[in-house]
């Protein structure tokens, strides 16, 4: 949020990027070897590619599935564990999560696909303006699902494939 000629005195400009599938990877064997998890590298995969490249959120959601198979499982988390623990906390194959879907669903039901505006669609979510602008729409915006206008947001033909809506 800086100026530009500010931000020019700095010399190196850097650009936060998501984390790589393959990133994540590493981190997740990494914090399970920390946390004494076993973690199967084919549910590593799975979680690596569900939590929004982003660390923190990885390292939640491993917390989460080793909980889920300390009582369901033997302690070590294998590809089912971790796929069963995901749709238990409602993390779909893309990251998504109900509040994600929610957002996309008032735009398709409510208002057509959109265009909506930001303050009509937190109001329409029961969320503040600045939670659906930091943490949501980023997500969905980068990864194809959402769609920002001069007039508004829009749900993308991808919202309405994932789903398994008619556009």
């Amino acid at each position: 949020m800086l100026g530009s000629p500010l931000r020019d005195r700095f010399g190196v400009t850097c650009r936060l990027e998501l984390y790589s599938p393959d990133e994540l990877f590493t981190i997740l064997k990494r914090s399970a070897r920390l946390l004494n998890i076993g973690l199967d590298d084919d549910a590593a995969n799975e979680i690596a590619g569900r939590c929004r490249g982003t660390p923190r959120i990885a390292n939640r959601l491993l917390r989460r599935v080793r909980d889920f198979a300390c009582v369901s499982g033997n302690g070590r988390v294998d590809l089912d564990q971790a796929r069963d623990a995901l749709a238990r906390m409602d993390v779909d194959e893309h990251g998504l999560d109900q509040m994600d879907r929610k957002l996309l669903t008032v735009i398709i039901d409510m208002y057509g696909g959109g265009p909506v505006g930001l303050k009509t669609l937190a109001v329409a979510c029961s969320e503040e303006v600045r939670t659906i602008e930091d943490i949501y729409e980023p997500y969905l915006i980068q990864n194809g699902f959402l769609k920002r206008t001069a007039r508004g947001r829009m749900a993308t033909a991808k919202s309405y494939r994932h789903l398994n809506m008619l556009s």
